[in-house]
């Protein structure tokens, strides 16, 4: 084959190939969840629009936790405060209120205010409830002629939105569906479909005095909605612009409205004065223009009420500091319609017409400087990386440009992925033979050993060969709790998808943290720290990567419980010391493993888990090793079968990131003071101070254990030669 013809089909099949991983992401690869967070990033990059409260024509009326020290502190509410409230917000010239509540049973304390309520939203005319379906995508099936989307007021005014949204496959909440349908088989067997708004756009049509069931038109690439082009994201929905993190629009305490002549509020009733926040004619809502003309949307931001989503702007750059409440989110859709400004999500052929051009200017201009010879093969590499990376660099830059001066959504991470697999094609293009055997070895082992052992035996393949060396390393043993249990009640393919779901996450953690896997047997893991590259800080390695790994699988066992399958619990054990590691086995067949008494330790410590029903426990040579940079309390001084010298073992608690919460310092305090108490035999002081130590933390199981012991040899005193030391009879 013509050379030429040869590189072009190689630059059109990096093309091809970066199109189908990141854009369409044929195998799964994860590519879509990283274009997903690079949206979110932008939205960071574009930052806060502050000043968007001043402007809007949107006032939240929150439900926080100061309406409840205001009002009744029970929930649900009396249906009269929600009369009293649409009734001052007519009265303060509100235009339309929404309110973001599911009222779907009668009120739990008088049948009057159920009627009160119905009669407010009959005289007021402004009001948009709040529905909900049970399964809104693609169709809901109703389930009576009269259907109510779970509101009960529903017949009073048939201004409804539903408050449906879907999450991303990465659980963020990104996306807007103006409508949702709905259908009703009637006796003939025909399907009657119906299309609800959603809140939002149910909230827009009472402002611009709309139908209160019109919805936007569905067009090829756009929705037509009053008179505005709204550009799609999917099929389905709009991406929602979001003008800045939770917190971006005014709110207004739901007690202060309704704080008028005829309401007494907590602070009023303790002070002896009428307050009036509401009606006050110097600076009362009703007067000082705050609701006049305004879209009013009444909503919780009380987390506990579980109306908080993860959406893509965050507050910092920091995990958990995206979640906005639910009333919000249909704020940031309502005010990006009111003023126009939506997000434009470029088009396929745009992004397939990027990626070419990524691919085939990476691609060519490697081969070219390659081809060239000019310089040493290491020093022309580094250059060569520093140009693809000024590449992406660009590529980036255009996007976030993109994003914050035109509200254009450029797709990153197919011409990232582009720029990526043609600078990996050229020069598997150009050193194809030189590297073959390199690609043999790595082909042999990379299945089942750590990527840095193939590179050690590939520049070192004297190594293939059986031995070992004795080394102080830091072994790591985790075993999956009950498994057994779980074995026997499961198919044999539900557990082979859990337990490989579950492997494939906890190697990864293992080897992000450059630890080395071991094996596999049964539902246990054994890896190891320290080998075949020295490491100095293997201790810190291994417990970083088992709390890493304990974090990972509560957010699984989340997953699994809406999954209905069983939700895995695991005992990790962590030594460090001496053990001899290398290539052990026949000539025929070995692995590069550990042995010695060191990972038998960290099996023992593992088992000793169940004892204490703790997650993590290490040993003393280890916790010494690492207690600067993790949080963590001494357990218990045990003896294990087979081991005479007792173990002094620790739980590993968190990182240890900044100042310590106060609560978990303190416990923490309490709980070694009581220790030292009862290794001294105070059993009064140690009894008082476990139980001081519970108060904080009323859960956590060794203190209770410890208080229980310190009541027992209270009552029966050790012998004198007693030293603290519990054996433990199980492996």
């Amino acid at each position: 084959m013509n050379p030429r013809l040869r590189k072009f089909l190689v630059a059109l099949a990096s093309a091809v190939c970066a199109f189908l991983f990141a854009d369409v992401d044929v195998l799964q690869l994860g590519f879509n969840r990283l274009e997903l967070a690079w949206l979110d990033y932008r939205f960071q990059a574009r930052g806060s629009r502050s000043s968007i409260a001043d402007s809007s024509k949107i006032v939240i009326v929150e439900i926080s936790d100061k309406s409840f020290t205001s009002l009744s502190p029970q929930w649900p509410w009396p249906r009269s405060y929600y009369a009293k409230l649409l009734r001052n917000l007519k009265s303060a010239g509100a235009k339309v209120v929404g309110i973001d509540i599911i009222l779907s049973g009668p009120d739990p304390y008088s049948p009057t205010n159920d009627e009160d309520l119905h009669a407010a939203i009959r005289e007021t005319g402004i009001v948009v409830l709040a529905g909900k379906m049970d399964e809104p995508s693609p169709h809901y099936q109703v389930k009576r002629e009269q259907e109510n989307f779970g509101n009960l007021f529903f017949a009073v005014d048939s201004s409804l939105g539903l408050v449906n949204i879907r999450n991303d496959a990465d659980g963020v909440f990104r996306r807007y569906a103006p409508y949702w349908e709905s259908r009703y088989n009637r006796a003939t067997g025909h399907a009657d479909v119906q299309r609800i708004p959603t809140f939002g756009f149910a909230v827009l049509n009472k402002y611009f005095n709309m139908p209160p069931r019109a919805t936007a038109e569905n067009n090829a690439n756009e929705f037509l909605f009053a008179g505005r082009r709204i550009p799609k994201y999917d099929q389905s929905s709009l991406l929602i612009n979001l003008y800045g993190p939770s917190g971006t629009f005014r709110r207004v305490n739901f007690a202060d409205v309704l704080d008028d002549e005829t309401i007494t509020t907590t602070d009023e009733a303790s002070s002896g004065q009428e307050i009036n926040t509401f009606s006050d004619p110097e600076y009362g809502y009703k007067y000082d223009g705050t609701f006049k003309d305004k879209i009013v949307l009444v909503g919780s931001t009380i987390p506990e009420h579980h109306d908080l989503f993860p959406v893509a702007f965050a507050q910092r750059q920091e995990q958990g500091t995206n979640l906005m409440y639910g009333v919000e989110i249909h704020a940031h859709v309502i005010e990006s319609v009111l003023r126009g400004e939506f997000l434009t999500r470029s088009p396929i052929w745009a992004d397939l017409l990027l990626i070419v051009m990524c691919s085939f200017l990476t691609f060519y201009g490697t081969s070219a400087l390659r081809g060239s010879r000019w310089l040493r093969h290491f020093i022309l590499e580094f250059f060569l990386f520093v140009l693809i990376v000024l590449e992406m660099w660009a590529v980036v830059a255009l996007s976030v440009k993109a994003f914050v001066q035109y509200s254009i959504v450029l797709a990153t991470i197919g011409p990232l992925t582009g720029i990526f697999v043609s600078y990996a094609a050229s020069a598997v293009y150009h050193f194809v033979n030189e590297r073959k055997r390199r690609l043999m070895i790595r082909s042999m082992f990379s299945t089942y050993v750590n990527p840095k052992v193939v590179d050690e035996l590939i520049l070192h393949p004297e190594k293939l060969k059986l031995g070992g060396e004795r080394k102080e390393l830091t072994v790591l043993f985790s075993d999956i709790e009950g498994f057994t249990t779980i074995a026997e009640n499961l198919p044999s393919e539900g557990l082979v998808s859990l337990l490989n779901e579950y492997f494939g996450e906890m190697t990864t953690l293992i080897l992000q943290n450059d630890g080395t896997l071991d094996k596999f047997f049964g539902d246990a893991i054994v890896a190891f720290w320290g080998a075949p590259l020295p490491q100095h800080d293997h201790a810190l390695r291994a417990c970083l990567s088992a709390l890493a790994m304990q974090r990972r699988l509560a957010e699984m066992r989340e997953r699994w419980h809406n999954d209905r399958k069983p939700r895995l619990h695991v005992r990790i054990g962590i030594n460090t010391g001496e053990m001899v590691v290398g290539n052990l086995g026949g000539t025929k067949k070995f692995d590069y493993t550990v042995i010695g008494d060191g990972v038998n330790i960290a099996s023992r410590l593992e088992g000793a888990n169940r004892v204490y029903r703790t997650g993590i426990m290490a040993s003393e040579t280890t916790y010494e090793r690492v207690k600067h940079k993790i949080v963590g309390r001494e357990l218990d001084l045990i003896a294990v079968k087979g081991r005479r010298e007792p173990l002094r073992t620790f739980e590993l608690l968190q990182t240890l990131d900044g100042a310590l919460d106060p609560t978990l310092e303190r416990f923490l305090q309490l709980y070694h003071a009581a220790l030292r108490l009862y290794r001294g035999r105070q059993w009064d002081g140690a009894i008082a101070m476990f139980g001081a130590a519970l108060e904080l933390r009323p859960h956590d199981y060794p203190t209770r254990l410890h208080l229980e012991r310190a009541e027992y040899f209270k009552r029966n005193p050790p012998p004198e030669e007693w030293d603290g030391v519990v054996e433990l009879t199980m492996k």
